[in-house]
């Protein structure tokens, strides 16, 4: 079934099934002999430009070693290009066990991840103690280590530096880590807050084939977003920040906590 325009959740699932397949070395045409369509059509279903059948993706599922997978992907892979009553705001949550799991395969798919964080540092880059603290478990999105600048991004504001919730002992620490981890990561950081809505979990965009994906990160699970405009609205944060000032910021805030609790750090 051919559509104009797929959800984001549905390039999700899509994105999901073939780093499956590629974890198991299976080619494209051995998923297309099991499903008996053509190769294109499985590279298509793949890229979220084609939906495949509930039973297609059960079949994959099985060939793919991801059974335990197949009822949240078929939720995501047919789910609603436009609102409906159910959720007029067309957002597709998935709240079942995995669903950082299943994000995580999407986003090893994707040209470019970029998390956007207004009120806790992004969770890739949380360390043991500041996770357990804030009392979300640590997301290894798109996985460690981390991957080069050209593939992820983190955009966070300078409150999130600041934040009074955390103890500064712990804090100092957080912050030593971003310095230890920022010249293979890029790390940008908005003066001030960013003007954006503020939420309790972490908004990610991936850039995928068919288009990006934009979804909401929390304790409870991922809700993909149909609004691709938020994309132009994090290019225009992108544009509040540079490399060097980033590194200034995260320097005086490391600096504060520091000489708060006698916390010593190279950088």
């Amino acid at each position: 079934m051919l559509r104009p325009e797929t959800h984001p959740a549905a390039r999700a699932a899509g994105g999901f099934l073939r780093d499956a397949r590629e974890r198991y070395y299976i080619l494209p045409e051995q998923a297309a002999g099991l499903l008996r369509i053509s190769e294109e059509s499985v590279i298509a279903m793949e890229a979220g430009h084609h939906q495949l059948s509930l039973e297609g993706i059960r079949l994959l599922c099985d060939l793919y070693r991801c059974s335990d997978e197949a009822l949240a992907l078929c939720t995501l892979a047919h789910a609603p290009a436009i609102p409906t009553p159910a959720d007029q705001e067309g957002v597709v949550r998935d709240l079942l066990p995995g669903h950082d799991r299943r994000l995580a395969g999407c986003a090893r798919q994707a040209r470019r991840v970029r998390w956007l964080s207004t009120v806790l540092i992004p969770p890739p880059l949380q360390t043991a103690e500041y996770a357990l603290a804030v009392g979300l478990p640590p997301i290894e999105l798109p996985g460690v280590p981390l991957p080069g600048p050209e593939q992820t991004v983190f955009v966070l504001d300078e409150e999130v530096l600041v934040r009074g919730r955390i103890t500064a002992r712990l804090m100092a620490r957080q912050l030593l880590h971003l310095l230890d981890v920022y010249d293979g990561s890029d790390i940008r950081v908005v003066p001030g807050r960013m003007p954006m809505p503020r939420s309790s979990g972490h908004l990610v965009e991936l850039l995928m084939p068919a288009g990006p994906v934009l979804a909401r990160v929390d304790n409870t699970g991922v809700a993909y977003l149909p609004d691709s405009s938020l994309s132009a609205r994090i290019d225009d944060i992108w544009s509040l920040t540079t490399p060097a000032a980033s590194r200034n910021l995260l320097v005086r805030a490391a600096d504060d906590y520091r000489h708060r609790v006698g916390l010593a750090g190279v950088y």
